[in-house]
């Protein structure tokens, strides 16, 4: 029996961020990794027929996502990636056995931990991701040298990441 269209949705919208985190190892830009997501999550909705479950379509998902960046990729002679496909072949499993549960509490966490981010950092943070801007352009952009912007963006990773770290610990002891 096919996957009903309500389910088909909701999957993807909640599987979202997941999704792009593994477009992003293939493929290091934000903008095509969003490009190849949308592609793929119009192809799942033409092809829902032909999927007969959430977990059918996010294995389908990820491997019409891989083809299509690997594709881009080519296309567009983009030379850098974040993993080689030996890794992502051995990683494959990996993305199966993530704990639902486990990605959402992190991504709620990393909500609020940005939210404390404040000043500069969260700046540094907004324009590099919410707005994709990078190395010389995002120094140029808050007139700091590129060698100063990037030991502030290491900064308020660590800090992120210590923060949701810290979070998620507190919520496992308190669950």
């Amino acid at each position: 029996m096919a996957i009903d269209q309500d389910l088909l949705l909701r999957t993807l919208l909640a599987e979202r961020n997941k999704l792009l985190g593994y477009i992003g190892t293939i493929i290091p830009d934000d903008h095509l990794a969003e490009d190849i997501f949308q592609e793929v999550s119009v192809a799942a909705v033409r092809k829902q027929d032909q999927i007969q479950s959430a977990a059918h379509l996010m294995n389908w998902l990820r491997n019409a996502a891989r083809l299509s960046a690997l594709e881009m990729r080519r296309n567009r002679g983009v030379h850098a990636m974040v993993f080689d496909t030996a890794v992502l072949d051995a990683l494959e499993g990996e993305w199966d056995s993530e704990d639902e549960e486990s990605s959402s509490d992190q991504m709620e966490m990393l909500r609020k931990c940005l939210q404390k981010l404040g000043g500069y950092p969260r700046q540094l943070i907004d324009l590099r991701y919410g707005e994709g801007i990078s190395g010389a352009a995002l120094a140029e952009r808050v007139g700091r040298k590129v060698q100063t912007v990037y030991v502030a963006l290491s900064r308020a990773h660590r800090s992120l990441a210590h923060c949701v770290e810290s979070g998620l610990k507190t919520i496992e002891v308190s669950g």
